[in-house]
């Protein structure tokens, strides 16, 4: 097998030309089957921006891809009552209930797990931020926000480095959005050593004509990223370290945990209603950690077109990234 150079330009036409080509799929936390399928998915070996991209979508961060079975065992236990007021349901960036006189709340909760482990401030702040994003993205404001938490035993030397930067990082972000924290839990079990529980919870107010949806339709519309610039942190995050075993032994992951910017996301939030109220937003979608490849990507399928998408116009926080290598 050849190695593509580090300065070439992988296209669809040197992908065809050159299909055994040596990809770095295992260190993208990709299985051996799942870079098979994806061979025979597109009938040839994928660039390496696509490599790139199917190891965040196919990560079990972003498709909870072992715990789908689990998942599915609690079933669907929604009642005609409780359809009757669920206005947007799974498959969206969060839920939707009607609560009558035209108001919707809108919620959901997520974890941060082993991000908050490898950098708890970090992580857990980050976790916050996230949940918070999905909450503005259905057109709501967002109004509170809960952490139910877990960690390993209590007097063991571990839980006291993780315990006070998973507390402050939760606090200090919803503190800077001006969001209170109005409930929460914290359990200690030895099961919970080495990766925390760190759930995250938003709960948003809106009317019910104003809600928004992760699609648009249509040929034409413009595509406009706004927010935090890019830089290099959170790079490989969650094809890493959501998907791998987290031992002693395997490579220093602390560079893919993201730093969150509150005060950007507080600007962002009133950035985002005045965008609604302005009848501006055909669709909108969060960017989670998949970054640019999960809002674009969803975006486009969930509309009915494809995208094209301009990374060079990228606003970065780190001048030494770029689309690729000359």
């Amino acid at each position: 097998m050849s190695n593509l150079p580090a300065y070439k330009c992988d296209t669809v036409d040197i992908a065809s030309q050159d299909p055994q080509a040596e990809q770095p799929w295992a260190e993208l936390g990709l299985k051996s089957d799942e870079y098979q399928q994806i061979r025979e998915i597109l009938d040839r070996r994928p660039t390496s921006a696509e490599l790139a991209m199917y190891s965040v979508m196919w990560s079990e961060h972003c498709s909870y891809k072992s715990s789908k079975v689990h998942l599915r065992q609690f079933g669907d236990k929604t009642t005609d009552e409780m359809k009757e007021k669920l206005l947007v349901g799974i498959g969206e960036n969060a839920g939707v209930v009607d609560i009558g006189d035209g108001w919707a709340v809108t919620f959901k909760i997520e974890s941060h797990n082993h991000p908050s482990y490898i950098e708890p401030h970090q992580g857990a702040a980050t976790g916050i931020g996230g949940i918070v994003r999905d909450i503005m993205s259905m057109g709501a404001r967002p109004l509170a926000v809960m952490d139910p938490l877990r960690f390993g035993a209590l007097d063991h030397p571990d839980t006291a480095r993780v315990l006070p930067g998973i507390v402050s990082g939760v606090g200090t972000y919803g503190n800077s959005l001006g969001l209170p924290n109005i409930g929460g839990e914290i359990n200690f079990d030895s099961c919970y050593q080495g990766n925390p529980l760190v759930n995250a919870l938003c709960v948003g107010s809106m009317r019910t004509e104003d809600i928004h949806l992760a699609n648009a339709t249509g040929v034409g519309n413009l595509i406009v990223l706004f927010g935090s610039k890019t830089g290099g942190d959170g790079i490989g995050g969650v094809s890493v370290l959501a998907s791998e075993t987290f031992d002693s032994t395997g490579p220093a992951k602390r560079p893919a945990v993201q730093v969150g910017d509150p005060f950007a996301e507080k600007v962002l939030i009133e950035c985002c209603l005045d965008l609604y109220a302005a009848d501006v937003v055909a669709g909108i979608q969060d960017l989670g950690g998949a970054g640019l490849s999960c809002a674009t990507s969803e975006l486009a399928s969930n509309g009915d077109g494809g995208m094209q998408i301009h990374l060079d116009r990228v606003p970065l926080r780190d001048s030494s990234l770029s689309p690729k290598k000359s």
